[in-house]
């Protein structure tokens, strides 16, 4: 399960990725250290204008509901969303945190794209209580040592088709499978500050020796 993300990708960049406009300066406050119950940005389509848009929303957890959910693996989709009221989205970030299962120093990694500055993740925003949850699939063998599950990546291409409804959720599947190879991704020692939710600055991803 992916519990720790970071975004800090500029206005301009997220923009360009998902080929829309936004005034909302506020959105794109760099964060490093983003938690469950933390608001995260999202890609959505606006109903009434067919357009993209962006905004933020919590993370997964609402004292209203009591509910974590936090992220949904692939294959439980379904039974997910037959007990939901949601609609599709992209979630940009720039990296995640994994930590090595049954790590008793619980030493953290920063997973990044290494030629893309936007790492886009599969989601569904929860219209009711207007949070969102990831979507995760098997990890692919770089990650695959430390944990067993990371967020479904998308490209351009399949989050534009994702968000505007031209994808189900077979298609999402089977057209992110392998969509990155290993030498797309960066796994990144970092510092055990990252544990700390109080830390939130950018030397919390900067690599250390290993």
């Amino acid at each position: 399960m992916v519990n720790r993300v970071a975004f800090f990708a500029g206005k301009e960049v997220v923009e360009d990725y998902y080929s829309l406009k936004t005034k909302k300066e506020v959105i794109f406050e760099p964060s490093y250290n983003i938690a469950p119950g933390n608001q995260l940005p999202v890609i959505l389509k606006n109903n009434e204008t067919n357009e993209l848009e962006i905004k933020r929303v919590r993370w997964g957890e609402t004292s209203e509901s009591d509910r974590k959910d936090l992220s949904i693996y692939k294959d439980d989709l379904k039974s997910f969303l037959k007990t939901k009221k949601t609609r599709r989205c992209a979630v940009p970030m720039s990296g995640f945190y994994i930590w090595k299962k049954d790590d008793p120093n619980k030493q953290p990694f920063f997973v990044r794209m290494l030629n893309d500055s936007v790492m886009s993740v599969a989601g569904f925003y929860d219209y009711e209580y207007d949070t969102v949850t990831l979507v995760t699939s098997d990890s692919n063998t770089l990650i695959q040592p430390m944990t067993e599950q990371m967020p479904l990546l998308l490209d351009r291409s399949l989050s534009e088709g994702w968000v505007g409804d031209n994808l189900n959720t077979e298609e999402l599947i089977t057209r992110s499978k392998d969509l990155y190879m290993l030498t797309d991704l960066s796994v990144l020692k970092v510092s055990k500050k990252v544990n700390d939710l109080k830390n939130n600055d950018p030397k919390l991803i900067q690599p250390i020796p290993k």
